[in-house]
C-alpha cells in the first residue's frame, strides 16, 4: 500500500474490526497511528499559518501533490503578512497544479484579514469563521493542530471512519450525528493533534481496504469529471493570465482551444468570483 509502505495486507487486516465501545475505540485508532501513521511536515509544527495553510491545501486535494506546494509557499511566503502583500498572480502561479483555484484567493483574502489580529490567526472558533473561506471543518482544523484545543473536527477520512465503524448498513447518516460522536470521544483523548491525525490516517487505510462508507452520508455526492469541465477552462484561463499577464478576449481565444463560447463562460464566472478582473476589455488576475 503507497500510503503505508510498513502495512502489509495481512497486518491491515488486523483493523478490519474496531470495537463498538467508544473508550476502547479511540484506544484502538491510537495504537494503529502509533504503529502505521504517516509523517508530515505539518503534522510537526504549532505554527498557525503553516496549519492552516496545510489545510486550505489538502482540501479535495492528494497529500502527495500538497507536499511540496506547502513548502514552496513557505519559503516564499513565510507569515501571513507576507502572504497578504504577495501579488496574487504569482501566488497564483504557485498555486498551479493544486486545482480549485479559487482556494488561493480566499487563502490571501484570509491572510489580509489577519491583520486585525497582529498577522496571525484568532483562537477561538465563532472569529476563525467570519473569515473568507473558513468553515467548520478549517476553523476546527486550525483550533485542534494549531491551538491543542478540543475542537469537533469532521472531514471525509474521518466521516470514512465513523461510518464503517458505527454505522454499517445504515443510509443517510447526518453529520450532526457523526460530529456528536467525535464530541464524546474527546473525552478519552489527550492529545486532539494526533488523535485526528490518527482518524484521518486510519480512514486513508479503509479507502484502500473497503468500499467507500462515505456513500451512506447525508452529504455524499459524487464528484464530477475534471476534464472538459468548467474548472478545466477556468483552471487554464488563471494559468494563462498568470503568466502572460492582461489579456483581451480575443488573446485569449487565440491561446486556449476550448471555444469561444465556453471561454466566455468560464471568463464571466471567473469575474464573478473576483478572480479576474476588467479593465478597458482587458482581463487580469490583478485588481
Amino acid at each position: 500500500m503507497t500510503d503505508f509502505p510498513a502495512l502489509d495486507q495481512e497486518s491491515a487486516a488486523r483493523f478490519l474490526d474496531p470495537p463498538a465501545d467508544q473508550k476502547r475505540f479511540v484506544r484502538f485508532i491510537q495504537a494503529f497511528y502509533h504503529e502505521f501513521g504517516r509523517p508530515f511536515p505539518w503534522r510537526e509544527t504549532d505554527d498557525v499559518y503553516a496549519v492552516f495553510l496545510s489545510e486550505v491545501m489538502l482540501q479535495q486535494t492528494q497529500t502527495g501533490r500538497v507536499l511540496e506546494k506547502w513548502k514552496l509557499f513557505l519559503s516564499k511566503w513565510p507569515t501571513l503578512r507576507n502572504l497578504a502583500c504577495a501579488p496574487f498572480s504569482e501566488l497564483l502561479e504557485a498555486w498551479q497544479g493544486l486545482g480549485y483555484n479559487r482556494r488561493a484567493l480566499l487563502l490571501q483574502q484570509t491572510a489580509k484579514a489577519s491583520e486585525a489580529y497582529g498577522w496571525t490567526l484568532p483562537d477561538d472558533e465563532e472569529t476563525l469563521r467570519s473569515l473568507p473561506g473558513i468553515g467548520p471543518s478549517t476553523a476546527a482544523a486550525v483550533l485542534a493542530f494549531g491551538y491543542h484545543k478540543p475542537a469537533v473536527y469532521l472531514e471525509t477520512n474521518i466521516r470514512r471512519v465513523l461510518l464503517f465503524s458505527f454505522h454499517r448498513g445504515e443510509d443517510g447518516v447526518s453529520d450532526r450525528v457523526l460530529r456528536s460522536e467525535l464530541e464524546a470521544m474527546l473525552e478519552f483523548v489527550d492529545d486532539v493533534k494526533s488523535w485526528y491525525y490518527a482518524l484521518m490516517d486510519y480512514g486513508v487505510l479503509l479507502k484502500h481496504l473497503v468500499p467507500n462508507p462515505n456513500v451512506h452520508s447525508r452529504t455524499y455526492h459524487r464528484q464530477s469529471r475534471f476534464e472538459g469541465s468548467n474548472r478545466q477552462v477556468r483552471g487554464r484561463l488563471l494559468a494563462v493570465l498568470a503568466s502572460d499577464g492582461p489579456s483581451s478576449r480575443e488573446i485569449l481565444y487565440q491561446k486556449l482551444t476550448f471555444g469561444k463560447e465556453r471561454i466566455d463562460r468560464a471568463l464571466d464566472s471567473l469575474l464573478k468570483d473576483g478572480m479576474v478582473h476588467e479593465k478597458g476589455a482587458v482581463y487580469d488576475v490583478e485588481g
